[in-house]
C-alpha cells in the first residue's frame, strides 16, 4: 500500500488523480448550521448536495481530506447489476423490496448522470456495458437463477455474446445503461458546488462524541445544528444503534497496470465483475487496467499474499508485470445485503445515518443520501416502516440471514478468545525488516513491527474501539481489527474507522 502522511492524517494513494484538490480549513470556532454531516466521502457530499439545493445551511466535518477514505479506493462503477443480489432479495425480503431496490439503483444512476451533466462536473464520466460472469459450473447456475429473478422483476438480460475475456468462462450476462468515473474528481465537483452555494466544509476535524440534542462537541468547539447525518463509512457511535453488531468490513485488493500489446482495447467500453468467490473485477482507468479481487474479511490472516494472487493472475492472463499502483479498499457488509439509511436509532430524533453499502457505494451512497435528506426535508416519515423505506436501520436484519449473523458473532467472539488461544510466539529480535506480528510482552498483547531501516515500533494489540484483538496484515503492513474493521498503521495511527482513537504506543522498559 502506498501512503501519504500529512501531520496525523493518513491518506491512501490509489489509481485516482485529482485535477485540482482544494484544501479546507480545520474547524477552529463554534458554528451554527441546519444540518451537520459527519464524514466527507461520496455519501456525505451527496447528502450535502441535496440539502444545499433545498436551501439548507450545511456543514461537513471530515476527519482527513474530502474523499480520502473508502471513496478513494472505489472502482467507481455505477451499475444496478450488483452480483447475484436480486434472487436473494426476492427470497429474503420479497418481490416488492427487490423491485424497489432495482428501481432505486437504476434511478440513482440516472440522477447521478443528470447531476454530472447539469453541473458540468469534470470527472471522466463515461457509459459502459457491465458484464457479470463466472468461470465455474456452480456460478453458471447462480447466473441462470439471477436471470429468472430479473424476469420476475420485469427486466430482460442479454446472455448470448462473447464477453471478450482472456480466459474461458462458464456463463456471462451483459447489462446496458451503466457508467464509470473518477470518484475523487466527482468529490471535488460536489465540494465546489456545496461551498459556492453557502455550505461549509472542514477537514482534519475528527468527531469523537455523539451529538447531544442540538450540540456536537469537537474538542473545545461546538457545532450547533437542528439535524445530524453520520456518513463516516462505519458509524462511530456504538450505543444506541448497535451497528457494530449489524455489519462487518470486507477488503478487496487492487493492482492497476499498463496492458501489453494485444490488450490495448480490453475493457474499453465494458467493465467486468466475477461472481466467483475467488474471481476478479476489471475496468479501464485511462489507458490502464484496474484489476480488483483477492477479497477477504478485514483481520483474517491469509495463508497467501493477496497481492501475490493478483500478480500471478495478471501475469498469467495478461502477460504483464507493468504495475502502476497497488492498494487495498474496504467496505461495510450488512447481514441482509441492503444498506442502512434513516434515523440512527429510535432513541434519537435528529441523528441520521448512511452506511452498509456492500461494495456498491457509488449507487448506494446516492440512494441512502436521498433517503436521509428526504426525511430531514419532511418528504419521508422518519419512522417509515420497511415497506416504505427498505433501508431503515430499525429493520431486524439479523434474523433475515441467520448464518451470516452467527458467523459474524462467532468471529467477534473468536477475536476476544484469540488472546488466550492463539498468540504468535515471535520475539522482538525475530521480527525482520518490513515484518510484524502480535506478541506477548509482560503479559500484554503487543503489535510489533520493524521498519525497512530496522526501527522497531510497538503498539497495543488491542483495538481501542471495543477491545477486540488486532491482527497483523502482512500485505498492507498494518494492524487490523477482525471484529469491526478498524485499521492502524505501524505507529498506531487510524487508517479506517470505527475507531476514533489511535492504538497506544508502547515503550520497552
Amino acid at each position: 500500500m502506498q501512503t501519504i502522511h500529512i501531520g496525523n492524517i493518513f491518506l491512501m494513494k490509489t489509481i485516482w488523480e485529482r485535477s485540482e484538490q482544494k484544501k479546507f480549513d480545520q474547524l477552529q470556532s463554534d458554528i451554527k448550521c441546519d444540518v451537520a454531516i459527519i464524514g466527507g466521502g461520496i455519501a456525505g457530499l451527496m447528502s450535502a448536495f441535496h440539502l444545499v439545493k433545498a436551501g439548507k445551511r450545511v456543514c461537513i466535518l471530515e476527519a482527513n481530506r474530502i474523499g480520502s477514505g473508502v471513496t478513494a479506493g472505489s472502482t467507481a462503477i455505477l451499475t444496478y447489476a450488483q452480483d447475484v443480489i436480486y434472487r436473494y432479495l426476492i427470497r429474503k425480503h420479497g418481490k416488492d423490496a427487490a423491485s424497489k431496490y432495482l428501481n432505486d439503483s437504476q434511478n440513482a444512476i440516472k440522477e447521478i448522470k443528470n447531476i454530472v451533466e447539469k453541473e458540468k462536473f469534470d470527472c471522466d464520466f463515461e457509459a459502459v456495458d457491465f458484464v457479470l460472469f463466472s468461470t465455474k459450473y456452480c456460478g453458471k447456475k447462480s447466473l441462470m437463477k439471477e436471470v429468472k429473478a430479473y424476469k420476475e422483476l420485469g427486466h430482460e438480460v442479454e446472455q448470448e455474446f462473447d464477453p471478450g475475456l482472456p480466459y474461458k468462462v462458464a456463463k456471462s450476462l451483459r447489462f446496458k445503461g451503466n457508467y464509470q468515473f473518477n470518484p475523487l474528481k466527482l468529490c471535488d465537483g460536489l465540494a465546489n458546488y456545496i461551498t459556492q452555494n453557502g455550505g461549509q466544509i472542514f477537514e482534519k476535524t475528527l468527531v469523537k462524541e455523539a451529538p447531544n440534542e442540538s450540540h456536537l462537541k469537537i474538542g473545545e468547539y461546538t457545532v450547533f445544528a437542528e439535524n445530524f447525518i453520520v456518513a463516516t463509512h462505519f458509524p462511530y457511535i456504538n450505543l444506541p444503534g448497535f451497528f457494530w453488531l449489524k455489519m462487518f468490513q470486507h477488503q478487496n485488493y487492487c493492482i492497476a497496470f499498463n496492458p501489453p500489446s494485444g490488450f490495448e482495447n480490453f475493457a474499453k467500453g465494458t467493465s467486468y465483475e466475477s461472481i466467483d468467490k475467488t474471481g476478479f473485477e476489471y475496468r479501464r482507468v485511462g489507458e490502464a487496467i484496474l484489476c480488483d479481487g483477492a477479497s477477504v474479511r478485514v483481520g483474517q490472516k491469509p495463508y497467501k499474499s493477496k497481492y501475490q494472487i493478483l500478480e500471478q493472475h495478471i501475469e498469467k492472463h495478461f502477460d504483464s508485470q507493468n504495475e502502476i499502483v497497488r492498494y487495498c479498499s474496504q467496505d461495510c457488509i450488512t447481514m441482509d445485503k441492503l444498506p442502512y439509511a434513516g434515523r440512527y436509532s429510535h432513541f434519537v430524533d435528529n441523528v441520521f445515518v448512511t452506511t452498509g453499502f456492500n461494495k456498491w457505494g457509488m449507487t448506494n451512497s446516492y440512494i441512502c443520501a436521498k433517503v436521509v435528506t428526504d426525511m430531514i426535508l419532511g418528504k419521508l416519515d422518519i419512522d417509515a416502516p420497511f415497506d416504505e423505506n427498505i433501508y431503515t436501520p430499525q429493520r431486524i436484519a439479523l434474523v433475515v440471514n441467520p448464518v451470516e449473523t452467527v458467523t459474524n458473532v462467532a468471529t467477534i467472539a473468536a477475536s476476544f478468545a484469540n488472546d488466550i488461544l492463539n498468540v504468535d510466539a515471535k520475539k522482538f529480535e525475530r521480527i525482520g525488516a518490513g515484518q510484524g506480528a502480535i506478541i506477548k510482552y509482560k503479559g500484554k498483547r503487543v503489535g510489533a513491527s520493524r521498519e525497512d531501516d530496522g526501527t522497531l515500533n510497538l503498539i497495543s494489540g488491542i483495538c481501542p474501539h471495543l477491545g477486540c484483538n488486532l491482527k497483523w496484515n502482512k500485505d498492507e503492513r498494518t494492524f487490523d481489527c477482525p471484529c469491526h474493521g478498524s485499521r492502524f498503521d505501524t505507529k498506531g495511527k487510524i487508517i479506517n474507522n470505527p475507531a476514533t482513537e489511535p492504538a497506544k504506543r508502547i515503550k520497552i522498559e
